[in-house]
């Protein structure tokens, strides 16, 4: 981390951003109030997330790109041509010992917000209704997509542009905008409401740059674009490791088993105490009979106990394959443990 950095701008271990970063692209904003910025002739955008699978294609030091990043991700990376903070709450929720707000005030970056931050110099204003009004349709489910959006509607400007006084053909329109590439590194949206509520938005949008010609970079890590199964070709999908069905399979027969055990052991349960309450009310009278009967059926317990203790690991065992399967289907390179595949 170069000394002119605040360490609350750098994650442990990893790189913060640098203003005086050697492949940066110094965009110039044209008007911060309509969302207009020059991405100085650059043809390739790269939208960056946080996920692990494929954020080590971020390309940092190539200069024909420019660099987007999100939220707070400018802690892990050196650096970003283009930044996005699409939040009402934007002051809010962020990393505990960092000043995002300043951090957006000095980073001397365009700025896509919501609405124009008036103590940073840098912030623009997204062009949300001009875009609602392109494109026909107010769906915009997460800050990648808004990310999505604006680099298509670059492009789009750019290539209107050069077309000007030109006789247009399809296959012209579509060598032109073949000539820009949007990069998607560090996006996998699996989980939790990002997999449920945003990443069809995504792919929506990926379908749309790729509907008009423009190179798409989706590393083969990235969950984008997966399929769990070819639809009529297949009845499951592969998984690499067993079908959720044989899981399922799987998972049910041990619960049944589970239950006979479950039942077994208050069986047992029930006849000692039923034993050693007749024992107390005898006051030791056929004593040895009881513990007789006692000492066959305590090592039947623990027994039982102890498949059951096995059986317990064994469905969490299945329920573990079955939430990494489930990943995978989404498009994951999640593996079944640590340290395996």
């Amino acid at each position: 981390m170069s000394s002119n950095q605040e360490f609350a701008n750098a994650a442990p271990g990893a790189e913060g951003y640098r203003k005086d970063h050697p492949a940066a692209a110094h965009c110039q904003i044209i008007d911060a109030d309509k969302g207009e910025i020059d991405l100085m002739g650059r043809k390739k955008i790269a939208i960056c997330g946080f996920a692990s699978s494929t954020r080590h294609y971020f390309p940092v030091d190539n200069p024909e790109w420019i660099v987007v990043g999100l939220n707070q991700i400018y802690r892990h990376s050196p650096r970003f041509d283009v930044h996005f903070d699409i939040h009402s709450y934007w002051e809010e929720d962020n990393v505990d010992g960092t000043d995002h707000p300043k951090w957006i005030r000095e980073c001397g970056i365009p700025v896509f917000m919501a609405e124009r931050y008036a103590e940073s110099p840098t912030s623009v204003r997204y062009p949300i209704e001009r875009l609602i009004a392109k494109y026909g349709l107010d769906y915009f489910t997460s800050t990648v997509s808004f990310e999505l959006a604006w680099a298509i509607d670059y492009i789009e400007q750019q290539v209107t542009k050069r077309l000007e006084g030109e006789s247009v053909t399809p296959a012209t329109m579509r060598a032109l905008f073949s000539e820009y590439t949007i990069g998607i590194y560090g996006i996998d949206l699996i989980v939790g409401t990002e997999y449920e509520v945003q990443k069809a938005c995504v792919e929506f949008y990926v379908g749309m740059a790729t509907a008009l010609g423009i190179t798409m970079h989706i590393p083969p890590e990235c969950a984008l674009l997966k399929q769990m199964y070819r639809y009529g070709y297949q009845r499951e999908a592969d998984t690499g490791l067993m079908k959720l069905s044989e899981l399922s399979d799987r998972h049910a027969e041990i619960e049944r088993t589970k239950q006979v055990l479950f039942k077994k052991m208050h069986e047992h349960n029930g006849a000692l105490g039923l034993l050693k309450d007749l024992k107390t009310k005898l006051n030791g009278d056929s004593g040895p009979i009881l513990d007789a009967q006692i000492g066959v059926l305590m090592p039947e317990l623990e027994k039982t106990v102890a498949e059951l203790q096995t059986y317990d690991g064994a469905q969490q065992e299945s329920a573990h394959m079955r939430a990494v399967l489930e990943l995978r289907l989404r498009g994951g390179k999640i593996p079944l443990c640590q340290g395996k595949t």
